[in-house]
């Protein structure tokens, strides 16, 4: 089953216009509950610089039985 970030896109236009992006609760969610605390955050939000998105997490970046790569003298 996939997982998904709220993502948090603040938009700032000093000096230069850039974007900042952070994942609200620092977690990942179902879809349903993706979608559910979305619609909540953006049904709070009155700052037209500030957006919410949803996405994918990468399934390889969230696997914690996966041991890291050894290198041996042949390729070092």
């Amino acid at each position: 089953m996939s997982k998904y970030f709220v993502i948090k896109k603040t938009k700032y236009n000093y000096p230069n216009e850039h974007y900042r992006f952070d994942i609200v609760k620092d977690s990942e969610f179902d879809l349903e509950k993706a979608t559910k605390i979305l619609l909540a955050y953006e049904t709070i939000n009155d700052n037209e610089d500030v957006s919410f998105h949803l996405q994918q997490v990468d399934l390889l970046l969230t696997k914690s039985d996966t041991q890291p790569l050894v290198l041996t003298e042949e390729v070092a």
